[in-house]
């Protein structure tokens, strides 16, 4: 059976039996959850942006979950939102799936040196022998390997260089909430789900949720201005104007 890549949220089997948890509405109950889950899809670290989480969930969910403690509530209210209690402590946080990212990619360099000094000592008749064991398919002489499309990673990560494209090119799309819809609907999709530029994939989708603004305006078409010109021809002629044509 394949390994089970997903993610995963981490919670204690007593979580719904924890006093300040047991008494809260189903409503703040259900919030709490998802945003936990959220934040761990979106490695925000706890963060809950205001325009997002408002949202997402009932504001009255989101403050009686920063009252339901007099210390340690479940949301702590901060600058641009809310923040998740103790969320480093029980969840992965950015910071530790980036060093196992590191730890593994490390390990794939340690993999590649055993392998090469395996090969040192053998013959090109072996080496070839193995070579050719370990390719499913071998790619004709002079013929550059077609790169192939990938799903969408998991996680999608958007990182500092990402936001600031995008506070350049499409000011005001809110870049997570965008980000979140981007990546639902790709890990939705079972055909034509592969790309060969998720970032460029990315963009396009920003560019277009940038396009959808209400301060941008439409594009008029010639036909339109046509049709403004008769328009403002009949309102003279309305008025009694003589009209040089």
């Amino acid at each position: 059976m394949a390994k089970d890549d997903r993610l995963y949220g981490k919670f204690t089997q007593d979580f719904a039996d924890n006093p300040k948890i047991l008494p809260l509405s189903d409503s703040a109950f259900r919030c709490l959850v998802e945003a936990t889950l959220y934040s761990r899809r979106m490695m925000t670290d706890g963060f809950l942006a205001t325009r997002l989480a408002t949202a997402k969930w009932p504001l009255a969910a989101l403050e009686e979950l920063a009252s339901n403690d007099p210390l340690k509530p479940s949301l702590f209210i901060v600058d641009g939102g809310w923040t998740i209690h103790d969320f480093s402590e029980h969840q992965d946080t950015k910071a530790d799936i980036e060093a196992r990212r590191t730890r593994n990619t490390a390990n794939g360099r340690l993999g590649g040196v055993a392998r090469a000094k395996r090969l040192a000592s053998k013959s090109p008749s072996e080496i070839q022998a193995e070579t050719e064991t370990e390719t499913e398919t071998t790619t004709p002489k002079g013929v550059v390997p077609r790169k192939r499309g990938t799903r969408i990673p998991e996680p999608f990560i958007v990182t500092g260089d990402m936001r600031a494209w995008a506070a350049t090119r499409v000011p005001g799309v809110n870049v997570d909430s965008s980000t979140e819809k981007f990546a639902n609907y790709w890990r939705a999709k079972t055909r034509d789900a592969t790309k060969h530029d998720w970032r460029a994939t990315w963009d396009n989708w920003l560019i277009s949720d940038f396009e959808k603004l209400p301060t941008q305006k439409p594009r008029t078409t010639a036909a339109q201005k046509n049709l403004t010109t008769v328009e403002h021809f009949a309102q003279l002629e309305a008025q009694g104007l003589e009209i040089e044509r």
